[in-house]
This record gives structure tokens, sequence and C-alpha cells, in this order.
């Protein structure tokens, strides 16, 4: 295939340059000013804005166990329909946990048949689950014991480097199945990361804090005899509770910091301590886009945890990311049906939203269009260095030969307006509902196909999807 009359973005430069693209076999095989080659089809791609696929390091999609929530189906098609072209799922929400190679197989036994888009996966490093939790598995965890559990950890870590492009942990955790690690753990799991040279990605909210500050808020509550307010549950999870447990991660982690990410931050502050300590952070697009004062307007719709914060770090953060601070923009896809995101109580409200599919269209517009950061920028925090980090960039984060043709169209002068119920995703509850970006994204390819294409069907979004589940590809650390 030849892509012809395309305004690309090249790697190390700042503005687009008008190129044709040669396609052979998947990948990119030769750019130049102008390519003829007889026989081969012709994509005009006159009138776009060409970019590489986006990669979306934080997923949740479910898959097995909480697939009432989301699936590699929907999450996937989700995700293409929004510039995503590779996505690595998180391992704590699946049943069983992703925190052996046991659990590792059984789970891709599930999702290699369902993704429409290339994907990844993480392994978890969980604290210790009692026997009746490990019992209640589909599949038996033969490496993972509540008997010398630290060594059991490090053994399960060894066996899932191979398939994995990094771990998770949490220091707080509400999931049975995926509990929160104590110090000495985490410790453990940071130098045997660095040793698998795999990173330690963190969820970083401090227990010590949030579990008496719920406390203390849900009995003032009580005591004034009023519902329990948006304004209760932020203050339990406020900037305190990442800024303590971040700078206890990276002392923890001291001589291997290097190996150390933290997973969605919402605290400026927070992240300056890890990018000072030598650490590397994500933000999402939500923290960038609204404070604790538009849950009045949102409500349930915007419970994330970490919380969106205090109105100025929104500000904050954009000056983080546009001075490189923050490694890249993750969305933290992790949608739930309505029943679940209403349940009548602030406090079990699932704490989750559906971001896949709003990442790349919010940063195109709000971030690179309104000038925030340049296109260099823009590349970089929606693909470049999230594939650098999980060592996916051989073949993955760029346009160049020898790389994945993988590519989105952006009609420049086009709007999108985000609406729940079209998002592909099962869940569709969004504080982005009603928003309308610059730019719209009328061609997803992955390796060459074109997975998404809304040129003739944009009101009927699921008749885009031009590729059977299945066609996503499992990519490894060192994919090219």
């Amino acid at each position: 295939m030849i892509i012809k009359n395309c305004h690309v973005a090249l790697p190390n430069q700042e503005q687009l340059q008008k190129k044709d693209i040669h396609i052979s076999n998947g990948k990119i095989k030769s750019i130049a000013d102008s390519i003829d080659v007889s026989n081969e089809p012709v994509l005009d791609a006159s009138g776009y804005e060409v970019f590489p696929g986006g990669i979306d390091p934080h997923v949740h999609f479910d898959e097995p166990g909480f697939t009432h929530r989301e699936d590699f189906y929907h999450g996937s098609m989700a995700a293409a329909r929004g510039g995503i072209t590779t996505v690595i799922d998180m391992p704590c929400t699946s049943i069983p946990p992703v925190i052996s190679k046991e659990a590792l197989l059984y789970k891709l036994s599930h999702i290699q048949s369902q993704s429409v888009i290339d994907f990844a996966l993480f392994g978890g490093v969980s604290g210790v689950l009692p026997e009746s939790i490990l019992a209640s598995f589909p599949c038996s965890l033969n490496s993972v014991t509540t008997a010398h559990h630290d060594d059991s950890m490090l053994e399960a870590m060894e066996a899932l480097a191979a398939y994995v492009v990094g771990f998770k942990c949490y220091f707080i955790s509400g999931m049975e199945t995926f509990t929160a690690v104590d110090h000495a753990r985490f410790r453990k799991a940071v130098v045997k990361a660095a040793e698998l040279k795999r990173p330690l990605l963190l969820h970083a909210e401090d227990s010590l804090f949030i579990v008496p500050a719920t406390q203390y808020w849900k009995a003032r509550a009580q005591a004034e005899n009023r519902p329990a307010q948006w304004d209760d549950y932020v203050n339990a999870r406020c900037e305190l509770a990442e800024l303590s447990a971040i700078a206890s991660a990276c002392a923890l982690a001291w001589g291997y910091t290097h190996a150390l990410h933290i997973v969605h931050v919402g605290t400026a502050e927070a992240a300056e301590i890890a990018a000072n300590a030598g650490a590397t952070a994500e933000t999402c697009p939500h923290y960038l886009a609204f404070s604790r004062e538009d849950f009045a307007a949102h409500g349930a719709a915007l419970k994330t945890a970490p919380p969106v914060k205090a109105l100025g770090q929104t500000e904050k953060l954009w000056r983080l990311v546009s001075h490189d601070v923050l490694a890249f923009i993750a969305s933290d896809h992790a949608p739930a049906p309505l029943e679940e995101k209403h349940t009548g109580s602030i406090w079990t409200d699932y704490g989750g939203i559906p971001g896949t599919g709003t990442l790349f269209p919010y940063l195109y517009s709000e971030g690179y269009q309104s000038g925030r950061i340049s296109l260099k920028q823009f590349t970089a925090l929606t693909s470049g260095n999230a594939a650098r980090r999980y060592g996916l960039d051989s073949g993955k984060g760029s346009i160049e030969p020898g790389k994945d043709a993988d590519l989105v169209f952006i009609h420049p002068q086009k709007k999108y307006t985000v609406r729940g119920e079209n998002l592909l995703s099962k869940g569709t509850l969004t504080p982005f509902e009603g928003k309308t970006f610059d730019g719209f994204i009328e061609l997803t390819m992955v390796r060459g196909t074109i997975v998404w294409d809304a040129r003739s069907h944009s009101e009927h979004p699921q008749q885009c999807i031009t590729v059977k589940p299945g066609y996503g590809k499992y990519l490894q650390w060192g994919y090219a």
C-alpha cells in the first residue's frame, strides 16, 4: 500500500511533513517526498494529519472475571475508535489476577481471540492472599503460596518476566483478590523488577492516611446529620495521600528508582518528587481536565482513585507535561455499569471511567492544537515514551521504516463530540460527555490494516470497526 499526500508526524520533527508512505507486510517500508510503485493500492491522505498509533499503557479490560464491566472486544474497539493501536492491560482486574505464569496463560486463553488492536500485559505483585481466595480461582496458581510468600513472589516475577512488560502493585487496594503490598515486600519487588529489567508500577496512595481519613469524614457526615458529599471523598484521598505514598516509595526504592513508575498521578508536587528521585510517572486526561469542583456537575461519572484534586492542580500538571516532567499520558480505562456507578453512596460508587477512547482526542485538541504542547511532545506523550518504557519501541511508537504501520488519520477541520453511548466500550458514563474536541479520527491503522474507518459510517460507530475480534497481536518485551 502507498499512502499519498499525507502530512505526517515524523520522529524529532516539530512540524508535520508532507510525505508518501510505503507499507509492506504490515511494516513501514519507506517514507519519501513521492513514492510510486505499480500494482500497489493507494490511499490518498490529502487533508489528513497522520500520527503514530497511540499507546495506552494503562487499561483495565477486566477479562476474564469482571466482563460485566468491560471486555477485550469492547475495550479494544473503543481504543481503536480513539486512535489507540496498542494497549497494555493491568493484572489486577481479572480472575485470577496475573500474579503467576499460570494465571497469565489462563488470561491469554480468554483474550487472544478478542482484541481488534495489539496488546501487552503487566504482571502483578500482590500482598499475601489467603488460601481461601487462592482456592476460589478458576485455575491453579502453583507458584503462588502463602508459605514463604516473599520467595514465592520473587519466583513468580521471574517466571512472568518473559511474558510481561512490567509489574504492578498497590499501596492501598480495595480488592480482596489483589491486595496492597507492605513496604518490605515493595522493596523486594522493586529490586527484583530492576534485576529483571522491567519497571515496577505503583498505585501510590498512602493507606495509613486514607483509612483513618475515610473513617473521619464518614463519622463527620453522620455527626452533622447529612449525606456524605464528594468533598468528603476527596478530603479522604487528598494531595497528602499521594505525596506521602510517592515520597515513601522513592525512599524505599533507593538505588533502584530507575525501575519505579508511578501510575495516574493527580498531584503535581508528588510527580515532581518522583521525577527528582529518578522514577517516572504518568497522569491521565481527567486530572488535566477536571478538578474537585466538577463533582457538583458530574458526580460519580468523575469518580476515580486517586480522585481529581483542587482546581490549581490541573494547570500545575499541564505545566509538568509541557516541561517533560511526566513521561506519558494514560487513560486508566476502568468503566463499570450504571448500577455500580450509582449505588446511592459516594463511598461505594465504583471508582473508574471509560477513558481509552478519549485519551488521544483530548490530547490532540487540548494539548497539541491548543499550543500547550509541541508536535514532538504530543507524539512522545501518546506513543513514543510508553513504547520505550515498556520495551516495545523496536516495533511501535513512531513512524519510521522498519516499524509497524500503526497510523492515526485525523481530519483537523472536523470536530468530535463525545457521547458515552457511542464510545464502543461497555462503559457509557464519562465525565467528557458532550465535550467537543478539535479534530476527528477518521481512520486507525494497525500493522497496515485499517481497523477503524469512519469515512462513511460515522453515525453507526460499531460498523466502522473493519476487522474481526482476534486481529490484535499479543506483544512482549523487545517486540520488533
